[in-house]
């Protein structure tokens, strides 16, 4: 080294020094995980399976022959769909068909479906949803 100046050897010496410590660097350094995929979208309606339907169907069997304000519950283990029914008073319809007025929920993981409806006796003795009115769809807060 000459005023300061490295000599040729000197300099490409210490170069390559270099680079290999930022290699060597860089192969020490873990390399950090992919981030976890997103997670999928929640959903926002409530889609009836037929087993659903049957379940539903079911617990409305039921209620007809239980006294006004009884719950009855109804689940399907297979889509994870649950609901209950109650009555919620007895009449009759403009032909004098006993009717029941009733109220249903579906729940859906955090979603909610609110229903509600009259179930009334026909000729041959069987009950038979005459009028359904469907409430829009609730979310629940929090976790």
């Amino acid at each position: 080294m000459r005023g300061g100046k490295l000599s040729g050897f000197a300099a490409k010496s210490l170069m390559l020094g270099g680079l290999m410590l930022g290699l060597a660097a860089c192969a020490t350094r873990p390399v950090p995980p992919p981030p976890p995929p997103a997670p999928p979208p929640e959903p926002t309606t409530i889609t009836m399976a037929p087993s659903d339907n049957a379940a539903l169907e079911g617990a409305l069997r039921q209620v007809t022959s239980r006294p006004v304000d009884e719950v009855v519950g109804w689940g399907n283990p297979d889509t994870g769909k649950r609901g209950a029914v109650k009555i919620l008073r007895d009449g009759y319809d403009q032909q004098n068909r006993p009717c029941r007025e009733f109220h249903s929920v579906v729940v859906q993981g955090k979603l909610f479906q609110h229903a509600t409806g009259f179930i009334c006796r026909q000729g041959d003795g069987a009950w038979a949803v005459a009028d359904l009115r469907e409430y829009p769809i609730f979310r629940a807060a929090g976790t």
